[in-house]
């Protein structure tokens, strides 16, 4: 069953298209990895998508929803959240505080679903008390991925979640992403790491100068000598 669709979408900055009739679907349970050359229109989808940019043509759908004109705040309401790349978390403020944020729209006692983040994210237990300002790059990452799933997201979209990793902290990064999937959140990821994500998708597409060039599953795209020559370094 399709939980995001979107149809024929062109989307910029300003006067300035990057988007053009771009079309991606992810369904219920999946894990859909979208590679591509910098400046492809990757980032920019995933704003569209989440309302930071408006899309001046085509449809977003979003568990059967119309969902193009909606803003972020109404977005994450339907069960969506984001991950961006840069300034995803509250450095000033603890881990716990940070998940706290996290859980904002919450009305009822959130201590369960705090606890299963933290079951997700040991060390953010062990170091709960913690500013996230003094934690390494992959822990404050844990502290965004985590602060996005206290709302329990149908859909968790990440961009670049191993940017500037060291490759033990990758490795971890995306073993989390496999367990959130398989507690039953799908996710569209954004991810330079292009043979690591797409090892662990469904589908994957490429975009490249803002429009769809290809889109198959992680394993056949893994294999395709073009993607691999031109995104996945040969």
């Amino acid at each position: 069953m399709s939980l995001l669709k979107t149809e024929d979408v062109t989307s910029g900055y300003g006067g300035m298209e990057i988007l053009h009739d771009v079309s991606i679907e992810v369904r219920e349970g999946e894990i859909v990895t979208i590679i591509g050359p910098n400046g492809a229109g990757k980032s920019t989808l995933m704003k569209t998508i989440f309302g930071l940019l408006k899309a001046t043509a085509g449809r977003i759908t979003f568990a059967e929803e119309d969902i193009t004109c909606l803003p972020p705040d109404r977005i994450v309401r339907r069960g969506m959240a984001y991950v961006p790349q840069v300034e995803n978390v509250f450095t000033s403020l603890t881990v716990h505080e940070n998940l706290e944020m996290g859980a904002f729209i919450v009305t009822t006692d959130c201590t369960c679903r705090m606890e299963e983040v933290y079951d997700l994210f040991p060390i953010l237990r062990a170091r709960r008390k913690q500013r996230v300002g003094k934690m390494s790059g992959g822990e404050c990452q844990m502290v965004a991925m985590g602060r996005a799933l206290m709302l329990n997201p149908r859909l968790l979209m990440l961009d670049e979640p191993s940017a500037a990793l060291a490759p033990n902290l990758t490795a971890t990064i995306f073993d989390r992403i496999t367990a959130i999937n398989e507690s039953g959140v799908a996710l569209l990821i954004v991810e330079q790491n292009a043979k690591e994500s797409l090892r662990l998708s469904d589908r994957g597409y490429v975009l490249a100068g803002g429009r769809n060039r290809l889109e198959d599953t992680g394993r056949n795209l893994l294999a395709n000598e073009e993607v691999g020559q031109l995104y996945l370094g040969g």
